[in-house]
């Protein structure tokens, strides 16, 4: 086999194409798989001069009689020609940076920048661009060999590189939130990546040769932080592909340095310090994400000496997890297996999947956690308190029964606090702000509808 690199331009790999001279051998080929949306941000990348990779051609060299020609089969790199090639017969126009954001999704950085081109077929476009698009190079491997095996096993190997996934192909986007995330997860080959410890130590990850695993459970975990942060704790958004693409790009301005980013390292440090050392089985992804979500919502609303008995709390929750386990694979209901079990296997990347989760280890480690009693004298329910009421009495008002939404709830002590009532489940009541009794009359009143309502709640379950 012979190898030689050469240079030629769009137009002539244009011209090859349309008299019969270059095409693809479909006997170990696969046909165009690329979509619209690739193949125009192929030729956006051309226009912007960015270079594309080596293409291989097989030289074949044909002779019958007096007659000879020159032909060449593509090994690699059918879908970039094939986008060349129907961009100049206008087959699609480009994408304009900014009318086409929701689809195009350049950064910041490119949208900025002029693109004569964009919204343009290859005959919009004026004589100058249409210039710079056919006079474009593009790096050749021309291939002369008489063995078609050689060709076959040099595709194979071509092919046989593990292609970039979803994550190791974010760590190269754009943005603050790119950065923040080769941060937290860490990239050991890159000194100024080394990582979180909380993701080996506690989880026992290999960032440097996980392929990225890390830093997509670090993006994970950040993006359910960060919008309970922002929109409430009964807030979970997707956590799949397509949600952490588009959290990477609506965030290419993230801010590494906010009061929220610093808490987050914050918790997964404490949650480190409470958990390196013990004597149990490393945390899988969904427990870390559950318990940094708690451990921020008992950070400042309990006294500090929680922290003592949470290492003993999760490793009951998690031989609760165990049994339940078993338990289904006995063919016998479990609690954990029904709330929490099923739900780190079917859809577990879903918001509302991890709402259920969350809500039911939220609810047991409070339990295992007891006694726990909000910090005084603030004499308020904390937010574990407030998050069991929330869903316990199905995000509806105690009052005046309507839905309530999170940004706009209190807890009410039924037995007022002032009157020896306690800072506790049975004694809280979820109301909406604008519901919240005042004044011993309105307390009295509603303490009294409220135990009847109870009492009638009981009756019906006892039935």
């Amino acid at each position: 086999m012979q190898a030689i690199q050469k240079r030629h331009t769009v137009e002539e790999l244009i011209e090859l194409r349309k008299n019969s001279m270059l095409g693809v051998n479909p006997e170990y080929q696969r046909g165009a798989v690329w979509s619209r949306t690739q193949q125009r941000k192929l030729i956006d990348s051309m226009m912007r001069g960015y270079p594309l990779p080596i293409i291989y051609l097989h030289h074949i060299k044909k002779g019958v009689g007096d007659y000879a020609r020159d032909d060449f089969e593509i090994i690699d790199g059918q879908q970039r020609i094939n986008a060349i090639y129907e961009y100049s017969e206008g087959a699609f126009s480009l994408f304009d940076p900014v009318v086409d954001e929701a689809v195009a999704r350049f950064p910041a950085f490119v949208k900025d920048q002029p693109c004569p081109w964009g919204g343009k077929t290859f005959d919009a476009l004026s004589s100058d661009l249409k210039e710079r698009f056919k006079t474009t190079e593009i790096a050749l491997a021309m291939i002369e060999t008489d063995q078609v095996n050689e060709v076959r096993d040099l595709f194979v190997r071509l092919q046989s590189g593990l292609p970039l996934n979803h994550q190791e192909t974010r760590d190269a986007w754009p943005g603050n939130f790119t950065e923040f995330v080769l941060k937290l997860g860490g990239k050991p080959e890159v000194a100024r990546y080394p990582g979180h410890s909380f993701f080996t130590q506690v989880l026992g990850m290999r960032p440097s040769t996980d392929r990225g695993k890390t830093r997509q459970l670090a993006a994970q975990l950040t993006m359910l932080f960060l919008t309970r942060k922002s929109k409430g704790a009964d807030a979970f958004c997707d956590i799949n592909a397509d949600a952490i693409n588009t959290f990477y790009y609506d965030h290419l301005d993230f801010d590494q340095a906010s009061p929220s980013t610093q808490r987050l390292h914050d918790v997964l440090s404490k949650i480190e310090k409470m958990l390196v050392g013990g004597k149990r089985p490393k945390l899988r992804g969904h427990d870390a994400i559950h318990a940094a979500l708690l451990v921020d919502a008992l950070w400042d609303d309990y006294p500090p000496n929680w922290a003592d008995r949470f290492p003993e709390a999760l490793d009951k929750f998690l031989e609760g997890l165990a049994k339940g386990k078993a338990a289904n694979d006995a063919g016998v209901a479990h609690e954990f297996w029904t709330h929490y079990g099923q739900w780190t296997r079917v859809n577990s990347d879903r918001g509302e999947n991890i709402s259920r989760r969350h809500r039911f280890y939220v609810e047991k480690m409070f339990e295992y956690l007891q006694p726990l009693s909000p910090k005084d004298p603030i004499r308020l329910f904390g937010e574990v308190e407030r998050t069991i009421l929330f869903y316990a009495q199905g995000k509806r008002c105690a009052e005046c029964d309507g839905a309530v939404d999170w940004n706009d709830c209190e807890v009410h002590h039924v037995v007022e606090h002032s009157a020896g009532g306690m800072t506790t489940l049975d004694n809280g009541a979820l109301v909406h702000k604008a519901c919240h009794p005042k004044g011993a009359a309105a307390t009295a009143a509603f303490a009294k509808k409220f135990a009847q309502k109870k009492s009638v709640s009981a009756e019906t379950v006892n039935l």
